[in-house]
This record gives structure tokens, C-alpha cells and sequence, in this order.
């Protein structure tokens, strides 16, 4: 509970400020341990503090593993990291955290309690279990690392061209609505007959210039009606749905989730998380509707006596040789390793695909300006030399 209190020092100088605490007992017993002696106090809720970030998961993992091989106690590791940590995230739950220790729970049950990812709390779970508390962290640490990777080239890939077509278009715009006219106007006052070139450019403006609201109108309405489609029961399933089967773009979101997919089941098996606990975890933590319902489907045919291979074989979102190269772990007793590899097999495609889109997309976009200036440009050009 958060309690905001009045109290007195040792001079019989009036504090105040806010503190947790599980009771008023304990919240009096706090601050006669640091010399205060409590006047008033009243419960109040806690000003909302955003979840701490993948990036501050990861360096909390890699933080509290260093400080554990050090020979340092949780509590204390925690208590450390919330006394030096930046910002406000990562220390305010490294203190709620370091609260819950001391009342009695697991670091796995406190981390369920504060909602982070299902996975991460899975994993921390199986190394208290083992005794292999640090190696689990460190693996956590890279397997969200590699995700943080995915996720800022996933946002890089739909930004860049947003940008970049972006400029395209108010440069565009620019040409035709205002420097187009300006070229007419002076053609115009030499009263000779205009070539096809000229006749197709201004008519064109003239188009642009008197409709440019419905022109506008369909992307504009498009971009109102996917929220509400989103909010239908399964429209969000089916927008996901249609966001995989989009060219270039939905291969390699394709790719970048069954990356992530491979690498989180892989962490959990391999961290000694029975299968069936595994996948059940996974729909959380995909980002993406139809992926996540592709998942569910395969735990609950993995449940009914199916092998993984063969589950994942029901599904289009996965190539057969990916499907053969989990088959062959699962009869090798090697699952963890073929996961592995289709993680990093799919990752390296993704990479790939990304690097030929970045490399096409200036010129593309080069060539479509330039086309429109030439445009223009044939036709002052012909005017001029009529």
C-alpha cells in the first residue's frame, strides 16, 4: 500500500512524503528506523509508472546475474540496483521487488505479480528451481536483447519507407501544385499551341488542384475504419491475418516472428520448462494476433498427443524445410538446437530480405521524382523550342 504520512525528527521538524508499506505498523516502524516519529498518515494510489521497457528488462537480467556470480544476495543485488539504477522504472520495481523477497516470495512469483512478460517469469522460475538462478538471467538477458534487435528492425522497416515516400509526396505535391501553374502562366503568354506533353502536365494539376479532397479520401478513410475493424470480435485476428499475407513487407514479419518464436521456445525448453508449460506462454508474448492464435493451436495439439513437427506442419505460416529441420531435432533428441537454428535461420532471411528492400527503396523513390521532374521538364523544354 502507498501511503502519503506526516512526521516529526528529532528536532520536533515537521516531514512529509510518500512511502509503501504493508500496513500502518509497518509504515510507523519504517520511519522510527530512520529516526522519525509518525504524526498522521493516509492511504493513497501511486502515480502510474509505465512497465520498465525490453531494453531495462535486459539489463536488469544481465545487472542481477553479475551482481549474483559476484556472491552478493538477491535481496542485497536488488536493493543496489534500486539505489543506482536510472530513471524511474527500473528501480521503482527493483524496490517492489526487493519488498516482496523480504516478505517471503520467490523472485519468479514476485515477477508474476508485477504482469511482465510470461516467458521471462517461466524462465526465472525454472533457474531457482535448478539452482541455476544466474545462467537463467544471462540467458534471459540475450534472448531479449535479440528481441529488442528484432523489434527496432521490424520498426525500421515500416518507418523508413513511411519517411522516405513521405517526402516524395509533399515534393510532389509541391511541383504540381506550385510550380506547375507558374509554368502555364508564363507558356500562356506566348499564345502558341501547347504539345501533348504540356497539355497531359497541366491538366493533371488542374485534376490535382480541384479534387485533391477525394484523391485524399481513401487512404484518409482507410486509415479510420482499421480501428474499427480492430475492435470487431476477430477483426484484429483477421487485419493480422492480411498483414502477413502483404508482399515483401508480411515475408519478412513472417520471418521476424517465427524468429522469435524459435529463440523463446528454445530459452524455455532448454531452461528446463516442460513443453506444454512452454507454448502456453508463448501467445503473449508474439505481438501479433494470428501468430499468437497459430501458437494456441499448436499447444492445444501438442496437448492432445500430436508432436511438434507435426502440429506446426498443420500451419502455412511455417516453410516445410523449417518443418522438416523440426522434425529431424525432435527425433534426434536435439529439439532445443533445431529450434536454434530455425531461429537463426529465419533471422538471417529476414536480414537479408530487409537489406534488398533498404537497397531498392532510394532508388525507387529517386526514379519516381525524377520521372515527374522530367515530365516537367519535357514540357518547358518543347514549349520553349516550338
Amino acid at each position: 500500500m502507498h501511503y502519503r504520512y506526516q512526521a516529526i525528527d528529532a528536532g520536533m521538524r515537521r516531514v512529509s512524503g510518500e512511502l509503501e508499506a504493508d500496513s500502518l505498523q509497518a509504515l510507523e516502524d519504517r520511519l522510527l528506523a530512520d529516526g522519525l516519529e509518525l504524526v498522521s498518515a493516509r492511504e493513497q494510489r501511486p502515480g502510474r509508472t509505465p512497465p520498465p521497457t525490453r531494453s531495462e528488462l535486459a539489463d536488469f537480467c544481465t545487472q542481477v546475474e553479475q551482481l549474483l556470480n559476484a556472491g552478493i544476495p538477491l535481496v542485497e543485488a536488488l536493493q543496489a540496483l534500486a539505489d543506482s539504477g536510472e530513471g524511474a522504472r527500473l528501480p521503482a520495481l527493483c524496490r517492489r521487488l526487493e519488498r516482496k523477497l523480504v516478505g517471503g516470495q520467490a523472485l519468479s512469483q514476485a515477477l508474476a505479480e508485477e504482469r511482465l512478460d510470461p516467458a521471462l517469469t517461466g524462465v526465472v522460475q525454472a533457474g531457482e528451481f535448478s539452482g541455476r538462478l544466474p545462467d537463467s538471467l544471462r540467458r534471459l538477458s540475450d534472448n531479449l536483447n535479440q528481441r529488442e534487435a528484432l523489434a527496432r528492425t521490424t520498426k525500421k522497416l515500416l518507418l523508413q519507407p513511411l519517411l522516405a515516400g513521405s517526402m516524395v509526396l509533399a515534393a510532389s505535391l509541391f511541383l504540381m501544385l506550385y510550380l506547375v501553374p507558374q509554368i502555364r502562366d508564363f507558356l500562356a503568354e506566348t499564345q502558341q499551341s501547347l504539345p501533348l506533353a504540356s497539355i497531359l502536365l497541366f491538366a493533371s494539376a488542374d485534376l490535382l488542384a480541384a479534387h485533391w479532397p477525394w484523391l485524399a479520401a481513401p487512404p484518409l478513410l482507410l486509415a479510420l475504419t482499421l480501428p474499427l475493424i480492430a475492435r470487431r470480435p476477430g477483426g484484429a485476428l483477421e487485419l493480422s491475418r492480411l498483414g502477413l499475407r502483404l508482399p515483401l513487407i508480411g515475408g519478412i514479419r513472417r520471418r521476424l516472428l517465427i524468429a522469435h518464436l524459435a529463440e523463446l521456445l528454445a530459452l524455455l525448453y532448454g531452461s528446463g520448462i516442460p513443453l506444454l508449460t512452454a507454448l502456453g506462454s508463448l501467445p503473449a508474448t508474439m505481438g501479433n494476433r494470428a501468430a499468437a492464435d497459430v501458437v494456441g493451436h499448436i499447444a492445444r495439439d501438442v496437448e492432445q498427443g500430436s508432436g511438434l513437427a507435426e502440429a506446426f506442419a498443420r500451419h502455412d505460416l511455417f516453410p516445410p524445410l523449417l518443418i522438416r529441420i523440426l522434425h529431424a531435432g525432435e527425433r534426434s533428441g536435439t529439439l532445443e538446437q533445431a529450434l536454434l537454428n530455425i531461429g537463426r535461420r529465419c533471422a538471417s532471411e529476414a536480414a537479408d530480405h530487409i537489406a534488398v528492400a533498404q537497397a531498392l527503396l532510394a532508388p525507387t523513390l529517386t526514379l519516381l521524382i525524377g520521372a515527374l521532374l522530367g515530365w516537367i521538364m519535357l514540357a518547358t523544354i518543347r514549349r520553349s523550342t516550338a
